[in-house]
């Protein structure tokens, strides 16, 4: 495909080209979980001992990708209680578009499989989920992203399989499948809200107080905003869905739910496995079209084998969101367990392999349980903090030692993944390597052998439950009377008053920082 592969030293040249004054004394490749086909990227120490991440894109999409959004991403800081990455600058790459460099932050990318449940690091993903899902919608409209209301929402999964289906190698019983919750209007009533667009766990960045304890982490950081835009918040949670242990799952899910500042509606979970499901979709019409019969078949595979896992379930559209014409299963026969899947960590890993079982499961009875929202009180919210206070620590700036620095220090950070960042995994730059300032700066210098070891979530087997080994079970509860009131939009009226830093502990319990305000 005439990809330009560049050396370690190449990566650490582009990034003394994109912020002004940096000197890199050392540097070593990473990888980017599911993108390593899109993108370069490695770590760079300047003389001044700060460190970065450089991202050079490898196609001319992926170099389109890493800009978009850009001025929105400098304004989500103000708006959510962790870091969001902001590039410090940018070095030209040729047709590929330019190289971005990022200020590191400490931390790791989140396994969503190693998730623990409890009050731990799974409340603390669903609080910065519902944080995201909270930012007014006029700070992403003004940003010109996406925007979608619920119907269109559902014409665009519509239309997505449509476009596979016309290859002919979609089986009949997932389309049939997923034609019954398109036709399921309950589940398409809504509202939208600023969503990620790529919740992923490699767009996760935790840190933990014990490193013995996997509950005991924190959200640092959330990346990667490149698909941000308005739409269904289900597109947010459907990846937890598909790799969290139900346990995690279900923690997530209240913790989400109690710190929205408007009810989730009661369908989100049946969406958020909807979404799931159809992301086995992606890159079979272009694999077909492009001749690509490798990447067909495997695509094709995953969903032969997500419809002998479907093929004796039908809870995917709850019976309360049925039309009233449907029968739901004769109790006679009793519920028929869906099965769990099977799938290989490759399968997790290019997230082509989504079934039931590989998230919680949903009683085709039940809808999503949603928690009572809370009930606000003269402080904010009552509801149980973190068993240590913060549930986003790190959030304060550090002291800026080095030139070209991003104006928000740390809150602009971006972390590594799949690097700690010791110093001895770093490779030796040269004196003079990187002074050129090109579109190709240093793709003369030969190559660095050091890679620095993955860094994960430390392991939790008492929390950890396998998919494989729970096969019944549902997030789920009875559904939300619709006479009962939103108690949900229950914000305090006082808090639409407070500044941004203010609202943020109003909503959230959390300290503010005066060195994070802008």
């Amino acid at each position: 495909m005439g990809t330009v592969m560049r050396t370690d030293l190449a990566l650490a040249a582009l990034a003394s080209a994109a912020v002004p004054g940096m000197k890199p004394v050392a540097v070593a490749g990473i990888s980017d979980d599911g993108r390593s086909e899109e993108l370069q990227s490695a770590l760079v120490e300047d003389a001044t001992g700060r460190r970065w991440i450089v991202r050079s894109p490898l196609t001319p999409v992926a170099g389109a990708r890493l800009q978009r959004n850009d001025e929105l991403v400098r304004q989500l800081s103000r708006h959510v209680p962790f870091k969001v990455p902001a590039a410090a600058g940018y070095a030209p790459v040729g047709k590929d578009g330019s190289a971005a460099v990022y200020p590191y932050v400490e931390g790791s990318p989140l396994d969503l499989r190693r998730l623990p449940a409890g009050p731990g690091l799974g409340s603390a993903v669903g609080r910065a989920l519902a944080a995201v899902h909270n930012i007014p919608r006029a700070v992403f409209e003004e940003q010109d992203v996406p925007v979608f209301d619920a119907a269109g929402t559902r014409q665009r999964a519509i239309a997505e399989v449509d476009r596979a289906a016309e290859t002919g190698r979609v089986p009949t019983g997932l389309l049939a499948r997923w034609e019954e919750a398109f036709e399921a209007a309950p589940l398409w009533q809504f509202a939208t809200t600023p969503v990620h667009g790529s919740f992923t766990g490699a767009s996760v960045v935790v840190a933990f107080t014990d490193e013995e304890d996997a509950a005991s982490g924190r959200v640092v950081a959330v990346t990667d905003w490149d698909e941000a835009m308005v739409g269904d918040p289900a597109t947010d949670l459907a990846e937890l869905w598909a790799q969290a242990p139900r346990p995690a799952w279900d923690a997530v899910l209240e913790s989400y739910a109690l710190a929205r500042a408007h009810r989730p509606d009661p369908y989100l979970s049946a969406r958020a496995r909807l979404v799931a499901e159809l992301r086995s979709l992606r890159g079979l019409a272009r694999a077909v079209a492009e001749g690509d019969e490798d990447a067909a078949r495997r695509i094709v595979e995953a969903l032969r084998r997500m419809d002998r896992l479907t093929e004796a379930d039908d809870s995917l559209v709850p019976v309360t969101a049925r039309p009233s014409g449907s029968r739901p299963p004769s109790p006679s026969a009793g519920p028929t367990p869906s099965p769990r899947p099977t799938a290989s960590d490759d399968d997790r890993a290019d997230g082509r392999v989504v079934a039931p079982g590989a998230g919680p499961e949903t009683d085709g009875d039940r809808t999503m349980e949603v928690p009572p929202p809370p009930t606000p009180t003269g402080d904010g919210f009552d509801q149980e903090p973190p068993s240590d206070g913060d549930p986003y620590p790190g959030t304060a700036s550090d002291e800026d030692t080095s030139p070209g620095a991003a104006s928000d220090d740390d809150a602009d950070a971006d972390p590594v993944p799949g690097a700690d960042g010791d110093p001895t995994d770093l490779v030796e730059v040269p004196e003079g390597a990187t002074g050129g300032h090109g579109p190709d700066a240093g793709a003369q210098l030969e190559e660095a052998g050091a890679e620095p070891q993955a860094a994960a979530a430390p392991p939790d087997d008492d929390e950890a439950v396998d998919h494989e080994e729970d096969p019944a079970g549902a997030a789920a509860a009875e559904p939300a009377d619709p006479s009962s009131p939103e108690a949900g939009q229950g914000v305090p009226p006082e808090a639409e008053d407070l500044e941004d830093e203010d609202r943020l502990h109003e909503l959230y319990g959390m300290p503010v920082d005066p060195d994070t305000s802008r």
